[in-house]
């Protein structure tokens, strides 16, 4: 053996071993499904940002109405308004409704009226448009107490009732008389249910001095000293919640924007087809969000040709576009 080679295995012995030969590393070998890169997902938009964007979505939504829209929303927690028309009049078709209920109430609050008292329903009493108390009376001649026909006219949006309650309480310059006590503007009511079929079968649309008209602010304003209970003492505030809760009207107009984890106290109105063209589909009402946040929408659909589903559709866009505002 020669030295050197002698010396190199003397020096892997003092390291503690033998010498190997280097091994070549090998390649992974490649995976047979490959794991795809994920997409970028969007970074949510704060709530300050759907804020300012909803005009543009409201105004975008108005522009491709079958007709003309009129949109208020008010934000009772941060006290903001936006509008789309908000103060341009429309017909309120039986949206008026709600300013019978709260002058009823208001007068028993101040003990001027009784809720108990009876109102005796006769033959002539009886209406001609939405009235399931007509149908199921078809001769009148049935009492009910005053509590009950303001239910009835809420909750089934019932003609015959509002009539009634309407002479209970004075007249439509007696309903107009309470708004502008409560300082309420954009309101003009001047006809009962029997005048507004009666401006159907002349033909008289609202342009040409039919139905009561009002504007979506005003009905907004309403709706807030209703819910701020400004407008009634807290027993009547609740009973006119239930009832407008509990309505049976309207399922494919805001409530269709809206899930079933948000609660809708709302009153709707359809005016009579004059022509062909539908004056009023309205819905007006306070959404509570599921974080208990109440958020005041109306919209107000005037003057469309379009068929029933195509109307309701634009108003539960409206509700769908102010619910994914504050809800992500």
């Amino acid at each position: 053996m020669r030295r050197s080679s002698f010396a190199l295995s003397c020096a892997a012995l003092a390291a503690g071993g033998f010498a190997m030969p280097a091994l070549a590393r090998r390649a992974p070998a490649p995976s047979p499904t490959p794991v795809p890169t994920p997409l970028p997902t969007e970074t949510p938009l704060s709530e300050e940002l759907r804020l300012e964007r909803l005009p543009h979505r409201l105004e975008a939504i108005a522009q491709n109405a079958p007709g003309t829209l009129g949109v208020s929303v008010h934000d009772l927690y941060r006290d903001t308004h936006v509008a789309v028309r908000g103060d341009r009049p429309f017909p309120l078709a039986d949206v008026f409704k709600l300013a019978v209920a709260v002058t009823a109430f208001r007068l028993a609050d101040a003990r001027k009226i009784g809720l108990d008292t009876q109102i005796l329903i006769t033959a002539a009493d009886l209406r001609h448009g939405t009235s399931p108390f007509a149908e199921a009376h078809p001769r009148g001649n049935v009492t009910l107490p005053t509590w009950q026909l303001v239910r009835a006219m809420l909750v089934d949006s019932d003609d015959t009732a509002c009539d009634a309650v309407l002479a209970a309480v004075g007249g439509p310059a007696v309903v107009q008389n309470t708004m502008t006590d409560l300082g309420i503007a954009g309101w003009h009511v001047s006809r009962t249910e029997a005048d507004l079929y009666a401006d159907a079968e002349a033909k008289r649309t609202f342009a040409h001095g039919g139905d009561n008209g009002g504007t979506p602010d005003g009905v907004v304003a309403l709706l807030t000293a209703i819910a701020t209970q400004r407008a009634l003492f807290l027993d009547t505030t609740n009973e006119l919640l239930l009832a407008l809760g509990a309505a049976r009207t309207g399922a494919n107009r805001l409530r269709a924007g809206l899930p079933p984890t948000a609660r809708l106290a709302h009153k709707t109105g359809t005016s009579y087809t004059i022509e062909g063209v539908v004056g009023a589909t309205n819905d007006a009402g306070i959404v509570t969000l599921p974080d208990g946040r109440r958020v005041i929408v109306v919209a107000f659909l005037a003057d469309s040709t379009a068929g029933d589903d195509a109307r309701e559709a634009v108003l539960a866009s409206v509700a769908r576009a102010v619910y994914e505002t504050y809800v992500a």
